[in-house]
């Protein structure tokens, strides 16, 4: 979802649909999924779980909720925007970052040299960041840059 999708569509639809209002009768609070389907090391206990509320009291329990049940522990973030926005970014990075290492592949490939090997030599480099050519997996990945330009043209 795009910053600021949980307080301007989904808010209003729970209101309007429920006849309560938001921060008086209920309260709502966001946190992303960051799974990364078919990762036996990287699971839902072990990566930090990014929380955040409409309140610092709402923060406070939804932090306290994936507290009890997230090993890696939570990362409060300072509003639902926040949230969505790191949701947007990790997966537009992913995104943009593998399809540079596909447009490497065919350069190098042309340029007659093995990617994997040009890879190897790289990734001696302590800040490099290690992305191999393929496909984009998951259902977000895909779309998130997508909300971000949604919002974004929608800001001017």
């Amino acid at each position: 979802v795009y910053p600021g999708a949980t307080e301007e569509e989904c808010v209003p639809v729970l209101e309007e649909n429920s006849g309560l209002k938001a921060g008086k009768d209920f309260f709502v609070g966001y946190s992303p999924e960051r799974i990364n389907p078919g990762d036996k090391e990287h699971t839902f206990e072990t990566i930090t779980k990014v929380v955040s509320g409409q309140t610092p009291e709402v923060l406070d329990i939804v932090a306290d909720v994936y507290g009890s049940v997230v090993k890696a522990g939570v990362h409060k973030a300072p509003s639902i925007k926040v949230a969505e926005a790191a949701k947007v970014i990790e997966n537009t990075q992913r995104d943009v970052n593998i399809a540079l290492m596909n447009e490497f592949a065919v350069i190098f490939d042309k340029v007659g040299i093995d990617t994997n090997a040009v890879l190897a030599a790289s990734g001696t480099k302590w800040n490099f960041l290690n992305f191999k050519p393929g496909l984009v997996g998951g259902h977000c990945i895909g779309v998130d840059p997508y909300y971000l330009t949604h919002k974004a043209q929608e800001l001017g």
